[in-house]
């Protein structure tokens, strides 16, 4: 519970124009901070990899992370900084299976309407026979 106090605390430090969300350059303005800095190191986060971290949080690949996105992605890899790389790899993988899941609906409701489309035209082009 207080490791998720300090990083609602960070979040909402963070959060300057509190819209909810943290973009990039917010967060990149929050990690110059040296408390902040030690802090995520103290976490065995490498801050000097910061935008790799960012992007890890930012699981829907909006370019801005929620409060939801935040605590989730921190209490994830709390404890398993040296597998960063893998967590990486991870959101990565989740990204691509929600992304290549919508193109898949997409086709599929195409190729209907093309078969639908086809069907209509054959079934005319009989009737003139």
């Amino acid at each position: 519970a207080k490791y998720k106090e300090r990083i609602l605390g960070f979040f909402r430090e963070a959060d300057v124009d509190k819209s909810g969300t943290l973009t990039w350059d917010e967060f990149k303005d929050h990690l110059q901070d040296p408390a902040v800095m030690a802090y995520f190191q103290a976490l065995d986060l490498d801050v000097t990899q910061a935008h790799v971290l960012f992007d890890l949080l930012d699981n829907d690949g909006s370019d801005q992370v929620t409060l939801d996105e935040f605590l989730d992605g921190c209490v994830r890899l709390r404890g398993h900084a040296r597998s960063v790389e893998m967590n990486k790899l991870l959101f990565m993988c989740d990204r691509v299976f929600n992304r290549l899941t919508a193109y898949m609906r997409a086709s599929e409701k195409n190729i209907e309407a093309i078969t639908k489309k086809l069907d209509i035209e054959y079934a005319e082009s009989s009737e003139l026979w």
